[in-house]
């Protein structure tokens, strides 16, 4: 709005000093001397030195001027000054215009990507599809899998990769699977490792329905939510929540499907954050492929689609055996104890030094001998630096926790000292 006695006097005056590359920008410039129909005017100098000018044509128009016989420092209104502006502009328009559309072209190939990455995260996080896209994942995994080792006739080997990547032990015949055709084989695989996982699935539910049901007789007031438990592969370990109520209900299956939509997420999160430093570091150098007579663009396309398909065969590997290998460190040790005794040519079973671990901490509690000492791993799949997966609270921050077995809970104390107590004296960490 116009001050007192602006509009009198001419109203508003724009004075330009250069002109802009993009010809919107000196139009709004202009249009601010005239707003509501309000008067003003607008002026814009313009040197031969300018940026803008520089780079299209000055010298030709210094030439011309030369030639005309101005004198240095006057002022020249000209329409061959204009039109040699607006070719200008619109040669710096035209040539963002296409910066910006190949930038498009790029960055449609990292979205066509991201899409399908996000799908996958949005049916871990809300449910749907999930145990789809896991049964997916392990068909296209054991499929790999045969398809690599029966091109190398190497059964044995395939064979000995189910037994390390889903802990699965089928029935080995080389002669049998050789006559076998290759779904054939396919099928055989993925049936004894449905069989496996619901026998796990089983063994993991009946402890911690056990657990929940005594959760649920606790006064309502300090009834949690949900509870942590802890898992572990026999390398590293994850922090899964499962829900209290959901567990109730299905008789603690829950416990197999929290596992599940962890992995899932844990593994996409870090995978992709991978591929996407990857990608960053391939389009960054990719523009050099132009001096060996190749469409940087189409460079691009093709190797980030083959990143995608190996980061998708990474996912699948990571994510189908953590979920089928992984375990409740509760009975974790336990199973652990079978093996070493079972396996003595191996292993010395004298020499290890074990201790009964209650089958209902379900991997809530470190577990303890019955002379109070700490439970420790046995057998070939000792923890090594355990590294987990999900953050947890830091030293000073207070949490709630819950003693599995009284159903006491303690309110507001400093993770430092709940942290023994949650993975060694048999209480969860409570989330309201």
């Amino acid at each position: 709005k116009l001050a007192p006695g602006v509009k009198e006097n001419g109203g508003l005056a724009i004075l330009g000093t250069e002109r802009h590359e993009s010809r919107r920008i000196d139009l709004q410039l202009r249009g601010r001397s005239g707003r509501q129909g309000d008067p003003g005017e607008s002026q814009f100098y313009v040197s031969l030195e300018d940026n803008l000018m520089s780079m299209f044509g000055s010298d030709r128009v210094a030439n011309v001027m030369d030639r005309l016989n101005f004198e240095e420092g006057e002022v020249i209104t000209h329409p061959w000054m204009t039109k040699s502006l607006e070719r200008a502009q619109s040669k710096v328009e035209q040539n963002n215009f296409s910066i910006r559309k190949k930038q498009l072209e790029y960055d449609d190939v990292l979205n066509n990507q991201r899409n399908v990455i996000y799908a996958r995260r949005r049916h871990a996080l809300s449910g749907d599809q999930l145990i789809s896209d896991i049964m997916d994942m392990l068909e296209d995994f054991v499929e790999s899998l045969v398809e690599d080792h029966i091109a190398a006739g190497d059964y044995s080997g395939l064979h000995q990769e189910i037994l390390i990547n889903l802990a699965v032990d089928v029935e080995f015949d080389e002669e049998a699977w050789r006559k076998m055709n290759p779904d054939e084989l396919v099928d055989k695989i993925i049936d004894k490792a449905l069989e496996v996982y619901r026998q796990k699935e089983e063994r993991m539910a009946k402890p911690l329905y056990e657990v929940m049901k005594r959760i649920a007789e606790s006064e309502a007031e300090n009834r949690p939510e949900r509870v942590q438990v802890i898992f572990t592969d026999g390398i590293k370990r994850m922090r899964v929540v499962v829900d209290v109520d959901a567990a109730l209900e299905n008789e603690g299956k829950e416990v197999a499907r929290a596992l599940e939509r962890t992995a899932v997420l844990a593994t996409i999160d870090d995978k992709w954050m991978q591929h996407l430093r990857e990608l960053d570091s391939v389009k960054e150098g990719i523009g050099l492929r132009a001096y060996g007579q190749k469409d940087p663009l189409l460079e691009y396309k093709r190797e980030a689609f083959d990143m995608f398909k190996q980061l998708i065969g990474m996912i699948n590997t990571e994510v189908i055996s953590t979920i089928w290998k992984s375990i409740p460190e509760g009975q974790a040790n336990n199973d652990n104890l079978e093996r070493a005794q079972q396996q003595k040519s191996r292993f010395d079973a004298s020499r290890m030094k074990a201790s009964q671990a209650d089958s209902t901490n379900m991997g809530m509690q470190g577990g303890q001998s019955q002379n109070g000492n700490q439970q420790k791993p046995m057998g070939p799949n000792v923890k090594r630096k355990p590294v987990v997966v999900e953050d947890e609270p830091g030293r000073n921050d207070k949490v709630s926790i819950q003693n599995t077995s009284t159903g006491e809970v303690k309110e507001g104390i400093k993770w430092k000292y709940a942290k023994d107590m949650v993975e060694n004296k048999g209480w969860v960490m409570v989330e309201k």
